[in-house]
């Protein structure tokens, strides 16, 4: 009888602890959960995307989806990125304790005409909301392109803080042998910027992209299609053109 009575226990006892176990494996992804929406893990950054434009967009950072925001409509994001480092300071350079860096280039896409916009890299600071600004693309005259741009901020409370762009000078002219450029790009610390070419005989030497004020080195190559022509590159939103004589 004993011997009966210790082998029902042991069985309780091993169908008690299979119990707890499955417990505790079925609890396991909860409580990643509950500890990532605590943003306890250092890789998390957090996005704030703001569409300014007519229509909704999509999204994406360093490539991949992150998700659709509607016309005139605000929403927040969670990235999972690999930290690159850590900063002492925030984007405007107060001190602050040591925080998790990571880097990351935004673009959006208008989902009307499936047009991508110019990508606007930017670093990412842990616990420090970035604001991802989604507008149409306006000319120093006011006149829209019809394209969208996208600037980014980082704001330690969070707030929408949008972003102003302005090129000196605005425009170029070069003779038939072509030559270098500079186009100072003044806007607000935190701000975040990118300059692409739209033409295949200029290129964008140094300063592809940057984050607050800076400057864009751009070459022309030699004129020898035998009539004169013009050409841009987008710098921050803004149209730089360039013409070339004969």
């Amino acid at each position: 009888m004993k011997g009966l009575l210790f082998a029902l226990g042991l069985r309780a006892f091993r169908s008690s602890m299979m119990k707890t176990r499955l417990s505790l494996l079925a609890a396991g992804p909860a409580i990643a959960v509950v500890l990532a929406g605590c943003h306890l893990f250092s890789n998390d950054f957090q996005i704030a995307v703001g569409n300014r434009t007519p229509g909704p967009v999509t999204v994406f950072a360093n490539g991949e989806q992150i998700g659709q925001v509607g016309s005139n409509q605000t929403a927040s994001f969670t990235l999972d990125l690999s930290t690159t480092g850590k900063t002492t300071v925030d984007a405007i350079g107060s001190p602050i304790a040591p925080a998790p860096i990571a880097q990351a280039t935004f673009t959006a896409r208008d989902n009307a005409t499936g047009i991508l916009s110019a990508g606007a890299a930017t670093t990412l600071i842990h616990d420090v909301t970035a604001y991802v600004d989604v507008a149409p693309c306006i000319l120093i005259g006011g006149s829209s392109t019809g394209l969208i741009c996208v600037s980014v901020a980082n704001t330690s409370s969070g707030s929408s803080q949008a972003c102003s762009f302005s090129l000196s000078p605005t425009n170029q002219s070069f003779d038939t042998a072509g030559g270098t450029g500079n186009v100072s790009v003044q806007t607000s610390s935190g701000c975040s910027w990118s300059a692409t070419t739209n033409v295949t005989w200029i290129s964008v030497t140094t300063g592809a992209s940057g984050t607050g004020n800076g400057t864009v080195v751009y070459q022309v190559q030699p004129n020898t299609t035998g009539q004169a022509r013009s050409g841009s590159l987008t710098i921050a939103g803004q149209t730089f053109t360039v013409s070339q004589a004969l």
